[in-house]
């Protein structure tokens, strides 16, 4: 990171200082392009700090209008550009009035001054346009990168799903409490049904999708947890505590919440005395899902992928970090929160 941002300051660094030696090379109170004098060697430091910070002043406007339309952007850095070289321009003037009493100089150069004002203008556009294309092209390029291995994960996370839903524990767990409920309650056993076909079926097809509203992924948690209360009885507990706005505007890699309360139940003893709590609620910019740890002695068949499939996922997305935290009695997973807008594309 650090070498980076060297070799970008390095990069700038000579641009500026060329810039400045054709404007010393163009400018008569100058003898060429590399005059040996004091006034030169001033003009070249203070021309090629101002316009470095100029530079990195620019990048912070950049980012701020980075979403905005592309035309607007270009016109406000066209706005931009002009205002550094009437800057320049007056700067210029200024230092030389003051410091080498050259105020006859100046004596047919307006405030604008176009010529200079204009060159100056043409090198920041010429610059700014290039930039904008070579990270054009290299967002595209990520892009493309990101979207194979996305497509590598979901790949990953479908064929788990697949494989979890044909596991014999699941079905048999599954088809026995319904097989104890067709003979006790009916309406019961009824609802059991259709939240078991939701839960399969979303796991199924929503793994296609790379991210999916937060909403929907908490509709069929709640359909999980049916069948599971359903199962434990009083031994499980769930709690789901998210503001409005996290629930609207945020979106998620399909079965991550899902998954995660899985795992709970696989990973941890459940009887009504010391009952398996599961909360999930948001804090400081990520999602938390947090379980009470009773934890079984032995596990069948645990691989760990899940959850490094989810802190794949989370990467490749939203260039974020998958915290876990087993710490005080209970093991937490921290998701980021990944805002709707901006991420459209992932789905496309």
């Amino acid at each position: 990171m650090k070498n980076t941002q060297l070799q970008k300051f390095g990069t700038r660094l000579i641009i500026v200082f060329i810039i400045q030696l054709i404007i010393k090379g163009f400018d008569q109170s100058f003898d060429g392009f590399f005059p040996f004098t004091e006034r030169a060697a001033l003009f070249t430091a203070t021309f090629t700090s101002f316009w470095l910070v100029c530079w990195y002043l620019t990048d912070i406007v950049d980012n701020r209008i980075r979403h905005i339309n592309i035309i607007y952007q270009i016109l406000i850095n066209l706005l931009m550009a002009f205002m550094i070289g009437v800057a320049t321009n007056n700067l210029y003037e200024f230092g030389d009035t003051a410091i080498y009493d050259n105020a006859h100089l100046w004596d047919d150069i307006s405030f604008i001054n176009p010529e200079l004002s204009i060159g100056i203008t043409c090198f920041y556009m010429i610059i700014y346009i290039t930039n904008l294309y070579l990270n054009r092209n290299l967002e595209l390029k990520e892009q493309e990168i990101i979207n194979k291995e996305l497509e590598k994960e979901n790949a990953v996370a479908q064929l788990m799903a697949l494989k979890a839903q044909i596991e014999p524990h699941f079905l048999f767990n599954s088809l026995s409490v319904l097989s104890n409920l067709v003979h006790k309650d009916a309406d019961l056993a009824s609802e059991f049904i259709i939240k078991l076909s939701n839960t399969l079926r979303y796991i199924i097809s929503q793994n296609q999708q790379t991210l999916i509203e937060l909403s929907t992924e908490l509709d069929i948690v709640q359909d999980y947890f049916f069948l599971l209360k359903t199962r434990f009885n009083d031994a499980i507990q769930l709690d789901i505590i998210l503001d409005k706005e996290v629930l609207k505007n945020s979106v998620i890699p399909p079965t991550s919440i899902q998954s995660l309360v899985e795992n709970a139940v696989k990973h941890n003893k459940l009887s009504k005395k010391v009952p398996l709590v599961i909360s999930i609620y948001e804090l400081d910019g990520f999602i938390i899902v947090s379980n009470s740890l009773n934890k079984k002695e032995s596990i069948e068949n645990s691989t760990g992928l899940g959850l490094e499939n989810i802190k794949q996922r989370y990467s490749l997305i939203a260039k974020k970090e998958v915290i876990v935290d087993d710490t005080e009695g209970h093991f937490k997973i921290y998701l980021p929160i990944i805002n709707r807008l901006g991420h459209e594309h992932f789905n496309h």
